[in-house]
């Protein structure tokens, strides 16, 4: 099945999900071997495929925001209490947010330092900032925070993930892998 259903995601939202997950460990993984590089031709070629992925990354996370709003959410187990409900709304939302969050502010962090970002040598994305050193830095800092704190939100919702699948024994895990 393409499209969600009251019991479980279709698959293009696990395809969706499972593919930004992926992506996203790759790019945080490479993220921080590019930290440790030193300057150079070398580091300066990783950044940019770095900043291409993160913009495939950020397209993917707009297609399937576009997706989440179109279809419809599986239900929740009968037994979730109203703030179960809460904070795995609130959760998934805020892994929203984070999502956008990293890769715009490593955009912005790009643009700031004074580099542009190209989508893998094809074409530049517009500058919405001018060189600005010290906002760099401030990018810089939110761009490697947000990666943390992501990195928190997909321990946290893994870990409520295994907690249905394991302790409460329901279909929550199941929703997003074989299916309810």
């Amino acid at each position: 099945m393409i499209k969600n259903t009251a019991n479980t995601y279709g698959v293009v939202a696990k395809g969706f999900h499972w593919l930004l997950f992926m992506m996203l460990t790759f790019s945080m993984v490479a993220g921080n071997f590019l930290a440790s590089m030193p300057k150079g031709a070398e580091k300066f070629q990783a950044a940019g495929m770095h900043k291409s992925f993160g913009a495939v990354i950020l397209m993917l996370i707009m297609l399937r925001l576009i997706w989440r709003l179109i279809n419809e959410t599986p239900r929740l187990p009968d037994a979730t209490t109203v703030g179960e409900a809460f904070m795995a709304k609130a959760m998934h939302w805020g892994l929203y947010v984070l999502m956008f969050a990293q890769p715009l502010s490593g955009i912005m962090m790009s643009q700031a330092a004074g580099f542009p970002v190209s989508f893998f040598g094809f074409f530049e994305f517009p500058v919405f900032l001018d060189k600005n050193p010290e906002l760099a830095k401030t990018f810089l800092a939110m761009h490697g925070t947000v990666w943390i704190l992501l990195v928190i939100a997909v321990i946290g919702h893994a870990g409520a993930a295994l907690h249905h699948h394991f302790i409460k024994k329901d279909h929550v895990l199941k929703q997003m892998t074989t299916g309810a």
